[in-house]
Formats: structure tokens, sequence, C-alpha cells
């Protein structure tokens, strides 16, 4: 028997029945956490379930005394399995995102190049055949500072389609061309959608991803709710459109 409980709106588990029970009797589920596992149609407070099946937690039934129903809002609670109520969210697992971050970024990269490439040849000429001409020598100061010029001009192209990129379809989708692809959507914690501010910052904060080399991406496998550093420092969450 897997259960899942929510502690201050968020989603705990799933845990065995024998974890499940320690926890009551422990104090980390009281009476008012809402508490769901199959085949319940939703999500209820301990006290209810126990008042409906007393033997559901045998061990601590008789100490817990009847409470009001509680109400919850099954977008504050999600979950990750396909057998659950409507209106949960299904967290997407690593390997979706992955593959769609990938398709995000060879689009990117496409676009990038071929914008980069007309802005190269209309302002940069001069700069992109020195440095055909430099390969294996020493460049002078001033054509050092053309190739800066060109490198950096390149640098923001890249960055303002980013974000041009994030804004226009996150706003517009709720999701970038990848993960329309496969099926997902990026949402705050209640299930709103993003504003420009938090997709740029949410953007600039996937830089941290290559700066830890990959490894504050790697979080989302070992995450209850499959969220990488990015999406820990802008509240967001990546989630399933199938069920």
């Amino acid at each position: 028997m897997q259960w899942y409980y929510a502690i201050n709106g968020e989603r705990k588990g799933p845990v065995n029945q024998a974890e499940f029970e320690r926890l009551v009797q422990s104090g980390v589920i009281t009476p008012n956490s809402l508490v769901w596992r199959k085949p319940m149609a939703d999500w209820q407070s301990l006290a209810d379930v126990l008042a409906a099946d007393p033997a559901a937690v045998a061990p601590v039934a008789p100490i817990f005394p009847s409470l009001p129903d509680t109400f919850v809002d099954a977008c504050h609670v999600p979950l990750l399995d396909s057998d659950l109520p409507e209106g949960v969210m299904l967290y997407a697992g690593f390997w979706r995102r992955f593959a769609a971050r990938l398709i995000d970024t060879v689009i990117l990269w496409f676009a990038g190049q071929l914008i980069i490439g007309v802005v190269g040849a209309l302002f940069f000429g001069e700069t992109i055949k020195m440095l055909e001409k430099l390969r294996g020598h020493q460049p002078t100061p001033e054509q050092a500072i053309a190739m800066l010029g060109f490198i950096g001009t390149a640098v923001g192209i890249s960055l303002i389609l980013g974000v041009v990129y994030d804004c226009f379809f996150l706003r517009k989708y709720s999701a970038t061309p990848g993960k329309l692809a496969l099926g997902l959507t990026i949402c705050r914690r209640d299930g709103s959608p993003l504003s420009v501010g938090r997709i740029v910052g949410r953007y600039f904060a996937l830089g941290l991803n290559t700066f830890t080399l990959g490894l504050s991406y790697l979080v989302v496998a070992f995450d209850d709710e499959k969220r990488g550093v990015h999406d820990y420092v802008c509240d967001t969450r990546v989630v399933r459109t199938e069920r």
C-alpha cells in the first residue's frame, strides 16, 4: 500500500504502510494532514480517512478525534501516477525533460547560426575575412579587438534569441516547441502560467547548469517534484499534459 501526504501544500511520497504509520506516530502527519492512496477519489484529511476506515492506520486510529471535512485544490498537491484523480499534476521525468531541452537547443542553435551569419555578413564582413586568414597566426591588437566585437555580438544575439524564444512560447503556449513535442508545459506550483519576468529569470537561472557542468540539472532525477535548481529558484514545475 502506497500513501501520499501533503505538508504545507507540498506533496510527499509515496511511502509504504509502515513508513506512513511511523510518520503518523511521530506527529509529522497530523489529523488535519491531507492524504491520498488508491482507490480514493480525492485527497482527504487523515481524520476523515480514519472515520471512514478505522483500520487504515490501525496503530494510531483511536487517538484521532473526528474533524470537519477538508477541501484541497488538487493542483496544489500534485502526484506522479496516471491513475490519479482529474486535476492533479503529473510531473515530467528527467529523460523526458532532457529530450525536450535537446530539441529546443537544436532549434536555437540553427536559428542562432542563421542570424549570426546574416549579421556577420552585413556588419562584420571584414572581420570574418580576417579571421579566415588568421588561422595559425597571432592577431594584432586591432584584430583582437575586432574579433572580440564579433564574438560579443554573437553571444548577445544568442542570449536575446533565447530570451525571446522562451518569452514568446511560454507566454503563448506555456511550453517551448521541445516541450510541446513531448506533451509538457511549465507552470507555477498552483498551476498558473509564468509572467514575463519569471520566464526571463528562469532562462538565466538555467545558466547554473552550465556553471555546474550539468550537475544542477541532475537534481531533476532525484527531486520528488522533478524540479531542477532553476525550478527551485523560480518556483516552477514542468508537468505532463497527458494522463
